[in-house]
């Protein structure tokens, strides 16, 4: 019956006649993409606090999620087998993907671990004493004022916490690293999920054809060399 189909549309669940009632938010679905900008991370690290700009060398420089810094602790800080790197290991109860994952240590935060090594009398603080917590070791849960407040001061905006471990793939991926090895680094349990930090890349592309226009080079050089028949 056209009557009734023509009620139903009038009284859909999203409109009343010509009222709407539900607007369906279309940019739910796109996915973030910022990154940081040219001397946003000197501007981060210079209004922030000593807390927060550990943090922050932390993300950067290891790709972990928040929670997984904040909850850090200093029997996490080991040595691989080898005694030669240091590593953080990652307990599966400890990661969002209930894996265990091992990250190695850079210069930068190996710098920074060693200033954080030690309580304000000087002695090294116990195993289960929190890297990236207050001075005697004990956790902090929460960053976001202190993270909104370093921003303000350093005129940055739409910039997450979250973005720096973007920033961190990004930069992995533009340094020709393979794609396992950042998913690895950030503990995905889909190789899918790596692959869209590709779309926030565009230094890989331009690189991509750097390679590609250095080789046709390469073979134009070669097609152009004299064909001697015979010679050995």
């Amino acid at each position: 019956n056209w009557s009734i189909a023509e009620g139903m549309i009038d009284r859909s669940p999203f409109k009343r006649g010509d009222v709407t009632l539900v607007t369906l938010d279309t940019h739910a679905e796109r996915e973030r993409t910022r990154r940081l900008q040219p001397g946003e991370r000197q501007r981060l690290l210079k209004h922030a606090g000593p807390h927060l700009q550990a943090l922050i060398i932390a993300a950067l420089s290891t790709g972990c999620r928040r929670g997984e810094l904040l909850s850090l602790q200093w029997s996490q800080i080991q040595r691989d087998e080898q005694g030669d790197t240091q590593v953080i290991v990652l307990p599966a109860s400890k990661t969002k993907t209930n894996d265990l994952r091992v990250i190695p240590v850079s210069s930068d935060l190996r710098a920074v671990l060693e200033m954080r090594r030690t309580d304000p009398t000087g002695q090294p603080l116990p195993p289960d004493a929190y890297v990236f917590g207050n001075a005697v070791g004990e956790p902090l849960t929460d960053i976001k004022t202190a993270w909104r407040n370093t921003c303000r001061r350093a005129g940055i905006h739409d910039l997450h916490f979250h973005d720096l471990r973007r920033e961190f793939a990004c930069r992995l991926l533009e340094s020709s690293a393979d794609l396992h090895d950042v998913r690895d680094f950030l503990g995905h349990a889909n190789i899918t999920t790596t692959s869209r930090y590709l779309r926030s890349t565009p230094v890989r592309l331009a690189q991509a054809l750097e390679r590609m226009e250095a080789s046709t080079v390469t073979v134009a050089d070669a097609d152009d060399q004299p064909h001697l028949a015979g010679v050995r």
